[in-house]
Protein backbone atom coordinates (compact mmCIF):
# COMPACT_ATOMS: atom_id res chain seq x y z
CA UNK A 1 0.00 0.00 0.00
CA UNK A 2 2.53 2.33 0.44
CA UNK A 3 4.45 1.57 -2.92
CA UNK A 4 0.91 2.65 -4.25
CA UNK A 5 0.55 5.78 -2.46
CA UNK A 6 4.51 6.85 -3.35
CA UNK A 7 3.32 6.42 -6.91
CA UNK A 8 0.14 8.17 -6.68
CA UNK A 9 2.58 11.37 -5.15
CA UNK A 10 5.11 11.02 -7.75
CA UNK A 11 2.51 11.51 -10.48
CA UNK A 12 0.61 14.52 -8.63
CA UNK A 13 4.24 15.99 -8.73
CA UNK A 14 5.37 15.25 -11.97
CA UNK A 15 2.26 17.19 -12.98
CA UNK A 16 2.23 20.07 -10.77
CA UNK A 17 5.92 20.71 -9.55
CA UNK A 18 7.34 23.84 -9.57
CA UNK A 19 10.39 23.02 -8.38
CA UNK A 20 13.44 21.81 -10.67
CA UNK A 21 15.50 18.49 -10.03
CA UNK A 22 19.34 19.61 -11.35
CA UNK A 23 20.56 16.25 -13.71
CA UNK A 24 24.25 15.96 -13.70
CA UNK A 25 25.53 16.55 -16.99
CA UNK A 26 29.14 17.53 -17.66
CA UNK A 27 30.72 19.90 -19.76
CA UNK A 28 27.35 21.64 -20.54
CA UNK A 29 28.47 25.12 -21.27
CA UNK A 30 30.44 23.46 -24.02
CA UNK A 31 27.21 22.96 -26.01
CA UNK A 32 25.78 26.52 -25.32
CA UNK A 33 25.86 27.36 -28.98
CA UNK A 34 25.01 24.28 -30.33
CA UNK A 35 23.21 24.44 -33.75
CA UNK A 36 19.57 23.67 -32.57
CA UNK A 37 16.27 25.49 -33.89
CA UNK A 38 13.67 24.70 -31.34
CA UNK A 39 10.59 24.64 -33.25
CA UNK A 40 8.13 22.78 -30.50
CA UNK A 41 4.88 23.60 -30.17
CA UNK A 42 4.04 25.91 -27.64
CA UNK A 43 2.19 23.74 -25.33
CA UNK A 44 4.69 20.62 -25.75
CA UNK A 45 6.85 22.02 -22.72
CA UNK A 46 3.84 22.47 -20.45
CA UNK A 47 2.55 20.27 -17.83
CA UNK A 48 -0.76 18.65 -18.40
CA UNK A 49 -2.39 16.11 -16.22
CA UNK A 50 -5.22 14.70 -18.85
CA UNK A 51 -7.82 13.90 -15.71
CA UNK A 52 -7.75 13.19 -11.86
CA UNK A 53 -11.14 11.86 -11.93
CA UNK A 54 -10.44 8.04 -11.31
CA UNK A 55 -13.53 6.96 -13.81
CA UNK A 56 -12.19 8.88 -16.56
CA UNK A 57 -9.89 7.12 -19.37
CA UNK A 58 -7.86 10.00 -19.66
CA UNK A 59 -6.86 9.26 -15.32
CA UNK A 60 -2.69 8.08 -14.69
CA UNK A 61 -1.17 10.17 -17.89
CA UNK A 62 0.60 13.10 -17.85
CA UNK A 63 2.61 15.26 -20.04
CA UNK A 64 5.14 16.79 -18.08
CA UNK A 65 6.44 20.40 -17.92
CA UNK A 66 10.36 21.02 -19.45
CA UNK A 67 11.03 22.79 -16.56
CA UNK A 68 10.75 19.42 -14.31
CA UNK A 69 14.52 19.17 -15.02
CA UNK A 70 17.86 21.48 -15.22
CA UNK A 71 18.76 21.17 -18.14
CA UNK A 72 15.51 20.40 -20.08
CA UNK A 73 15.18 17.69 -22.31
CA UNK A 74 15.68 19.69 -25.54
CA UNK A 75 18.41 21.32 -23.51
CA UNK A 76 20.30 17.75 -23.40
CA UNK A 77 19.20 16.84 -26.65
CA UNK A 78 21.48 19.68 -27.65
CA UNK A 79 24.10 18.72 -25.62
CA UNK A 80 24.31 15.29 -26.67
CA UNK A 81 24.14 16.56 -30.41
CA UNK A 82 27.30 18.49 -29.78
CA UNK A 83 28.94 15.58 -27.98
CA UNK A 84 28.33 13.19 -31.05
CA UNK A 85 30.15 15.20 -33.39
CA UNK A 86 32.94 16.03 -30.95
CA UNK A 87 35.31 18.49 -33.16
CA UNK A 88 33.69 18.37 -36.29
CA UNK A 89 31.05 20.58 -37.18
CA UNK A 90 27.79 19.70 -35.74
CA UNK A 91 25.06 20.58 -38.78
CA UNK A 92 22.08 22.93 -39.06
CA UNK A 93 19.16 20.84 -36.59
CA UNK A 94 15.72 21.07 -36.61
CA UNK A 95 13.77 20.15 -33.00
CA UNK A 96 10.67 19.35 -33.95
CA UNK A 97 9.34 17.58 -30.72
CA UNK A 98 10.68 16.70 -27.43
CA UNK A 99 7.85 15.74 -25.69
CA UNK A 100 7.75 13.48 -22.01
CA UNK A 101 4.92 11.76 -21.25
CA UNK A 102 3.83 10.00 -18.05
CA UNK A 103 2.28 6.04 -18.43
CA UNK A 104 0.83 5.53 -14.44
CA UNK A 105 -2.48 4.50 -15.01
CA UNK A 106 -2.04 0.81 -14.23
CA UNK A 107 -0.07 1.07 -10.75
CA UNK A 108 -2.39 3.74 -10.14
CA UNK A 109 -5.72 2.09 -10.97
CA UNK A 110 -4.36 -1.79 -11.20
CA UNK A 111 -6.81 -1.82 -14.82
CA UNK A 112 -5.63 -3.20 -18.16
CA UNK A 113 -5.07 -0.54 -20.63
CA UNK A 114 -7.27 -2.06 -23.12
CA UNK A 115 -7.10 -1.39 -26.97
CA UNK A 116 -3.74 1.53 -26.52
CA UNK A 117 -1.49 1.02 -29.49
CA UNK A 118 -2.90 -1.93 -30.35
CA UNK A 119 -5.19 -0.29 -32.44
CA UNK A 120 -5.34 1.40 -35.89
CA UNK A 121 -3.86 4.20 -34.68
CA UNK A 122 -1.28 2.18 -32.62
CA UNK A 123 -0.52 0.27 -35.89
CA UNK A 124 0.20 3.45 -37.84
CA UNK A 125 2.43 5.15 -35.29
CA UNK A 126 4.76 2.30 -34.77
CA UNK A 127 6.56 0.53 -37.12
CA UNK A 128 7.27 -3.11 -37.04
CA UNK A 129 10.80 -2.45 -36.21
CA UNK A 130 10.75 -2.43 -32.66
CA UNK A 131 14.44 -2.20 -30.89
CA UNK A 132 15.36 -3.36 -27.34
CA UNK A 133 17.89 -2.20 -24.81
CA UNK A 134 17.48 -4.00 -21.78
CA UNK A 135 14.05 -2.91 -20.44
CA UNK A 136 13.78 -0.20 -22.47
CA UNK A 137 11.79 -0.44 -25.92
CA UNK A 138 12.40 2.42 -29.06
CA UNK A 139 10.04 2.65 -32.19
CA UNK A 140 9.93 4.97 -35.25
CA UNK A 141 6.51 7.13 -35.29
CA UNK A 142 4.25 8.09 -37.86
CA UNK A 143 4.01 11.80 -38.39
CA UNK A 144 0.88 11.78 -39.59
CA UNK A 145 -0.67 9.06 -36.70
CA UNK A 146 0.99 10.90 -33.82
CA UNK A 147 -0.60 14.41 -35.27
CA UNK A 148 -4.08 12.58 -35.24
CA UNK A 149 -3.28 11.68 -31.45
CA UNK A 150 -3.98 15.64 -30.51
CA UNK A 151 -6.51 18.11 -28.76
CA UNK A 152 -8.89 15.08 -26.05
CA UNK A 153 -6.94 12.74 -27.53
CA UNK A 154 -3.72 13.34 -26.76
CA UNK A 155 -3.04 11.49 -23.61
CA UNK A 156 -3.22 8.40 -25.42
CA UNK A 157 0.16 9.30 -27.03
CA UNK A 158 1.28 8.12 -23.24
CA UNK A 159 0.12 4.36 -24.23
CA UNK A 160 2.76 1.31 -24.57
CA UNK A 161 1.41 -2.17 -25.76
CA UNK A 162 2.21 -5.58 -23.81
CA UNK A 163 4.43 -6.46 -26.37
CA UNK A 164 6.60 -3.43 -25.36
CA UNK A 165 6.33 -3.59 -21.62
CA UNK A 166 4.67 -5.89 -18.84
CA UNK A 167 0.80 -4.74 -17.93
CA UNK A 168 1.05 -2.70 -14.94
CA UNK A 169 4.37 -1.14 -15.43
CA UNK A 170 4.78 2.76 -14.61
CA UNK A 171 6.67 4.67 -17.46
CA UNK A 172 7.46 7.40 -19.45
CA UNK A 173 7.55 7.17 -22.81
CA UNK A 174 8.89 10.05 -25.04
CA UNK A 175 9.18 11.11 -28.36
CA UNK A 176 11.72 13.12 -30.65
CA UNK A 177 11.48 14.80 -33.62
CA UNK A 178 13.93 16.58 -35.59
CA UNK A 179 15.96 17.60 -39.12
CA UNK A 180 19.48 17.54 -40.21
CA UNK A 181 21.12 17.45 -43.45
CA UNK A 182 18.14 16.55 -45.27
CA UNK A 183 17.05 14.13 -43.13
CA UNK A 184 13.68 13.93 -40.99
CA UNK A 185 13.75 11.70 -37.99
CA UNK A 186 10.50 10.50 -35.32
CA UNK A 187 11.26 8.30 -32.64
CA UNK A 188 9.57 7.43 -29.45
CA UNK A 189 10.90 5.68 -26.47
CA UNK A 190 9.03 3.73 -23.63
CA UNK A 191 11.11 3.61 -20.81
CA UNK A 192 10.18 1.73 -17.34
CA UNK A 193 10.44 3.70 -14.08
CA UNK A 194 12.31 2.20 -11.56
CA UNK A 195 13.86 3.02 -8.27
CA UNK A 196 17.29 4.11 -8.69
CA UNK A 197 20.16 2.33 -7.41
CA UNK A 198 22.62 4.16 -5.38
CA UNK A 199 24.89 6.22 -7.94
CA UNK A 200 22.31 6.18 -10.70
CA UNK A 201 20.59 8.55 -12.44
CA UNK A 202 16.99 9.13 -11.44
CA UNK A 203 14.35 7.31 -13.70
CA UNK A 204 13.53 10.49 -15.87
CA UNK A 205 16.97 10.99 -16.72
CA UNK A 206 18.08 7.70 -17.16
CA UNK A 207 14.77 7.44 -19.74
CA UNK A 208 15.75 11.19 -21.59
CA UNK A 209 19.63 10.10 -22.33
CA UNK A 210 17.99 6.83 -24.05
CA UNK A 211 15.34 8.32 -25.70
CA UNK A 212 18.06 10.78 -27.22
CA UNK A 213 20.91 8.55 -28.01
CA UNK A 214 18.50 6.24 -29.98
CA UNK A 215 16.97 8.88 -31.43
CA UNK A 216 20.90 10.25 -32.70
CA UNK A 217 21.76 6.97 -33.92
CA UNK A 218 18.86 5.79 -35.65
Amino acid sequence: MRYVFALLASFILAGCATTTTRLPVENLAVSAKAPVEDLRPAAEGTREIFSLMITSDQYGYARLAQEITDPTGARLFSHRLQEKFASTSVPQTKLYHFAVYLNNRSELRKVALGAGFGGLIGAAIMSNNVVREGDVVHTMVNEEAFNALSGDKEYQRAFYTELELKQGTSAFVIYIESEADGQRRFTRTVSPIKPAQPGEKIPLHQAMEAAIQFHLKS
